[in-house]
């Protein structure tokens, strides 16, 4: 006579059953999951990725300026600021862009802010993109030194940018180990001294802020 307790019987049936229950239920219950995830995707489609940013170029814009998003924004492309430049150093951006075209830079290349004692074009801008500025305030740009292009590195005693800078020593100068030194707290970024640098590719170029 099986001397086992019943109750140990009953459970383990219980469990064989169970597990033998699971294994029938649990594929079957993917097999009709499946069909209905691939459902739900063509119902609820997950959101498209957003566009990418399109690539734009990092500009030196006109003295007062406002931060370059807020810039795009507020600037009505209205050309004023253009107009009362008196040595034409701004432009208009020509682009595909509908965001930047039309709206004004400075190319030190072609011609440098000159630092005018009013600033007219900071006073002239009708939309506020441009801000009312001073010539101390102006910091449009920072002026960078590349050593390996100057004539300096060469033997050459060059003094080009130093002694064309309309700001003066308290934003250029020659550090002691005859290096030039850009002082970040004088530049105004007026491209001044990238426009008279005597070679090319420019030894000093100025960054926009």
């Amino acid at each position: 006579m099986d001397s086992e307790p019943f109750e140990k019987r009953s459970g383990d049936r219980r469990k064989f059953f169970r597990a033998l229950l699971n294994r029938v239920v649990e594929p079957l219950a993917e097999t009709v999951e499946r069909p209905l995830e691939r459902f739900d995707q063509l119902v609820n489609p997950p959101p498209p990725p957003p566009p990418p940013t399109p690539w734009r170029p990092t500009l030196l814009r006109p003295p007062g300026a406002q931060s370059e998003n807020d810039f795009l924004t507020m600037c009505s492309r209205s050309a004023r600021c253009v107009e009362v430049c008196p040595v034409q150093a701004i432009k208009l951006y020509q682009s595909d862009d509908p965001q930047m075209s039309g709206t004004p830079y400075i190319d030190p290349e072609q011609q440098a802010c000159v630092l005018c004692n009013d600033v007219p074009c900071s006073t002239a801008c009708p939309s506020g993109a441009l801000m009312p500025a001073s010539v101390d305030s102006v910091r449009i740009g920072l002026a960078e030194w590349a050593q390996e292009l100057c004539l300096r590195t060469m033997g050459q005693e060059c003094n080009t940018c130093i002694e064309k800078c309309p700001v003066g020593e308290r934003a250029i100068c020659v550090h002691e180990d005859s290096y030039i030194e850009v002082k970040s707290d004088g530049c105004t970024g007026c491209g001044v001294c990238q426009f008279h640098c005597p070679v090319y590719p420019k030894a000093i170029v100025v960054k926009p802020i």
